[in-house]
């Protein structure tokens, strides 16, 4: 089995891809820190491809199916995500809008192209 989960370089999605790899579950693992996600590389025995890319922009969600879409991916952890915190009228504009990209867009857009090939190879549940 092969899964792949976003945001997989701290919090959450880390120990989402720690977990998978203990069953067994080989990875692909994405997020912007390179550095954390060759750290789960280098912990876990299992196969593990490692794609350094932000999700906020939805080219990048694109790109990052069409890289792996012949993949047979079985399991997709969508994980992405960040929050801004502060009062309203006092946090930054354009870092709303990347959180809105990363937390909401990017989400939709994975889930609509991954679930399309999942139902294909009937690995929808």
């Amino acid at each position: 089995m092969k899964a792949l989960v976003t945001g997989a370089s701290s919090g959450i999605g880390k120990e989402i891809a720690y977990y998978l790899a203990s069953l067994g579950i080989d990875l692909i693992i994405v997020a912007r820190n390179k550095e954390n996600l060759e750290k789960i590389k280098k912990d876990v025995n299992v196969n593990v491809k490692i794609i350094t890319m932000d999700l906020s922009n939805k080219e990048n969600c694109e790109k990052l199916y069409e890289e792996t879409k012949n993949e047979d991916i079985d399991i997709l952890i969508n994980n992405a995500g960040f929050g801004v915190h502060g009062k309203f009228c006092d946090t930054d504009l354009a870092k709303e809008v990347q959180m809105i990209e990363t937390n909401i867009t990017a989400v939709h857009i994975l889930m609509k192209l991954f679930l399309k090939d999942m139902v294909k190879k009937n690995k929808f549940v």
